[in-house]
């Protein structure tokens, strides 16, 4: 190997190293209905963007449900929000997302994640007041309000 090579080689090796890795997404799913992906924001970060779809995995780089940019950072996260698409247990959200660090894009291909896998599902068996059981199932919320009338 010639010296050029060998030089060549070990920068590439440097470069490589210094790279950004996008950090890994939390998945917290709402109830009754929606979820939120987020990343935690850092010096650096300019824009945050996920691409999604539900039950099917993405083909291409195009191909997904939910596409969203992100531009700004709220109480210490980049988060993609939906308010509307209600996630059911068993289900599987496949995603990818994007990080912009200092200017470039950087990405975390391949994502999924299992509705009910990771804990964030707990049921809660009521007893009305004429002996009947009402399931609650809560998802993704460390926090339970319950209000009586």
């Amino acid at each position: 190997m010639s010296q050029a090579t060998k030089v060549l080689v070990f920068l590439l090796l440097i470069v490589g190293s210094l790279a950004y890795n996008v950090p890994q997404a939390s998945v917290k799913v709402n109830s009754p209905q929606g979820f939120e992906v987020s990343i935690p924001d850092e010096p650096g970060i300019s824009l945050f963007a996920f691409h999604g779809k539900v039950n099917e995995e993405m083909d291409d780089l195009s191909d997904q449900t939910w596409a969203a940019d992100i531009v700004s950072a709220r109480n210490g996260r980049w988060t993609y929000r939906n308010r509307q698409h209600r996630l059911q247990p068993g289900d599987v959200l496949y995603y990818w997302t994007t990080a912009r660090y200092h200017g470039i894009d950087y990405h975390n291909y391949n994502q999924r994640y299992v509705v009910g896998a990771g804990g964030d599902s707990q049921r809660i068996d009521l007893r009305g007041s004429r002996g009947g059981h009402l399931p609650l199932v809560v998802n993704g919320q460390n926090t339970i309000n319950i209000h009586v009338d």
